[in-house]
């Protein structure tokens, strides 16, 4: 008869095995057809848009949320059709904030708009910790 010890040791391996393979896996996307032009434009337009509202520049704020929500309309389409559910929400979410901040600035809440901007960046890394290439990082 097999101790509880003994079936223990039987079926760690086994449950470790039903871990690593239950986890959440990004299945291989080709994202040789992503426009990478616009990609650059968008990681240079982040590095301005939250300076651009502390700054009180409503001009520029809204010329860079218009390159932003470009990129996160792009995305979102670029990514429903490649069946990547989770980088279509973080683009949703994408849009959503640049709106919100787009509303904060019509406003002249600009202290809000700056707090809606720093979302942004966080939501672009998480899809980059998904789906940006290795080599790119």
């Amino acid at each position: 008869m097999m101790s509880m010890r003994d079936n223990l040791r039987k079926a760690a391996p086994i449950a470790i095995a039903l871990l690593f393979t239950a986890a959440p896996v990004v299945a291989a996307i080709d994202l040789h057809d992503y426009d990478n032009d616009l990609m650059r434009d968008l990681d240079k337009t982040i590095k301005y848009f939250e300076p651009d509202l502390t700054a009180q520049n409503a001009d520029a704020a809204k010329e860079d949320a218009q390159v932003l929500l470009d990129g996160f309309k792009y995305t979102e389409g670029y990514f429903t059709r490649k069946g990547a559910q989770d980088a279509v929400e973080i683009s949703r979410k994408g849009l959503k904030v640049i709106s919100d901040v787009l509303s904060n600035v019509d406003s002249n809440n600009f202290e809000a708009a700056a707090a809606a901007a720093r979302e942004a960046p966080e939501l672009c890394k998480s899809c980059h910790d998904l789906y940006k290439p290795r080599l790119a990082r």
